[in-house]
């Protein structure tokens, strides 16, 4: 063979290797794209937990003090952490006045640590649970006879934050 023919068929498999290379790297690129435009989230809002009575103060007379607990729902999809529980005072039942029964409440209206649970059940309510926190509940000294075997409602407000981490 000659040099000629040497060259020409070296030169012939080069060309059809390129040609091949730029074949595969055109099929490539016509399958890649790229794409615009944007996501968009929505916040929820938040939901009113309530407290309801949990254990009552049995057998209240006048000075008595005793422990009663209140359960704190969380209605929302992310946890909570109580931060205040107000004071309580009862309304008027029967004869009996208004604030012959009182509760301590817990934290203060400016506080924003965490409220510890009963039974060291922590300090974070979960989404749509509830927790149960324990107060100090009296009647006053000098309570009428008209408050003998009533039963009492405390008005009580808590501060409830969220207690929700970032994702991942």
């Amino acid at each position: 063979m000659s040099k000629i023919a040497k060259s020409a068929k070296r030169l012939s498999v080069v060309l059809v290797s390129m040609t091949a290379v730029s074949v595969v790297g055109v099929a490539f690129a016509a399958w890649t794209s790229a794409g615009v435009g944007a996501g968009s989230a929505k916040s929820t809002t938040s939901k009113e937990s309530t407290i309801s009575a949990d254990t009552f103060a049995a057998d209240l007379y006048p000075g008595a003090l005793k422990s009663v607990t209140v359960k704190v729902s969380n209605p929302n999809d992310y946890p909570v952490v109580v931060t205040q529980i107000s004071d309580g005072a009862s309304e008027v039942v029967g004869s009996c006045v208004a604030a012959s029964v009182l509760s301590t409440g817990l934290g203060t209206a400016t506080s924003s640590t965490a409220l510890a649970q009963d039974a060291s059940a922590g300090t974070t309510i979960a989404a749509n649970g509830s927790g149960v926190y324990r107060l100090q509940t009296r009647m006053i000294a000098d309570a009428s006879d008209a408050c003998k075997s009533q039963t009492f409602s405390l008005a009580l407000t808590a501060r409830v934050q969220s207690a929700a981490t970032t994702a991942p």
